[in-house]
């Protein structure tokens, strides 16, 4: 079982969500997404994925959470996790959409699955092999090849709101080091690095929680960041 389906398996999952959030699971195609809330990180997830991730476990898959992540997962293939397995963290704001939740379409014309996140954007995957086409608002380039040395294959750039970069590891969440660092990006592209444990709450439980809704967000980078535009 790779990483990303390890954090679902073992999250405490409640109906009790503060946010338009119930339980499903679809597959069309090449395609299988997946929502569920977490009560211990008071969240809910959306996970992407190919169908036919399990014949050689090389493949990319993805996941949006109401915090506004949006990780890009990769397998390498069989073996340690710590070696074969890596991830890249994005965080959009500002959440204008958070008690909407997820919506999703898929558009048998055109082949593909349109999300629609807390941010209100929309992601756009190809449902053959979830494939990431784009994202709105933003221009963003998706790596042929799933190998460590592209960072995630997935690049970010020219979102029009905020944009945090919680940056790419092996192994593991890259924003699980508290003493690691993230890179806020304006609409105007200009950028401002914080230490993790600045934005993410970390738990007991192994739980990383961004600490701030909108408003508390950027009264933090007024003081942080003030270079930054914010929302």
């Amino acid at each position: 079982m790779n990483l990303l389906l390890n954090l679902l398996a073992f999250l405490n999952i409640s109906n009790a969500a503060e946010i338009d959030c119930p339980y499903f699971v679809e597959r069309v195609d090449g395609t299988q997404i997946q929502q569920l809330w977490s009560a211990s990180s008071n969240s809910c997830f959306f996970s992407i994925s190919p169908r036919d991730a399990y014949v050689d476990l090389i493949y990319r898959d993805y996941m949006l959470t109401s915090d506004g992540l949006f990780m890009v997962f990769n397998s390498y293939g069989e073996g340690d996790e710590s070696r074969t397995t890596a991830a890249r963290e994005f965080y959009t704001f500002p959440r204008l959409n958070y008690e909407k939740g997820f919506t999703h379409r898929w558009d048998r014309e055109k082949d593909e699955l349109i999300v629609t996140s807390v941010t209100g954007d929309r992601f756009i995957f190809e449902v053959k092999k979830a494939h990431l086409k784009s994202i709105e608002r933003a221009r963003v380039v998706v790596a042929d090849y799933v190998e460590p040395k592209n960072r995630g294959g997935v690049e970010i750039y020219n979102f029009q709101g905020l944009l945090l970069d919680g940056g790419f590891a092996m192994g593991r969440a890259p924003t699980s080091s508290a003493s690691g660092s993230s890179v806020f990006t304006d609409k105007n592209g200009k950028t401002c690095k914080v230490t993790n444990r600045e934005v993410f709450k970390y738990t007991s439980s192994g739980d990383i929680i961004f600490k701030f809704d909108d408003p508390s967000l950027k009264k933090f980078l007024q003081t942080r960041c003030p270079s930054l535009a914010t929302f």
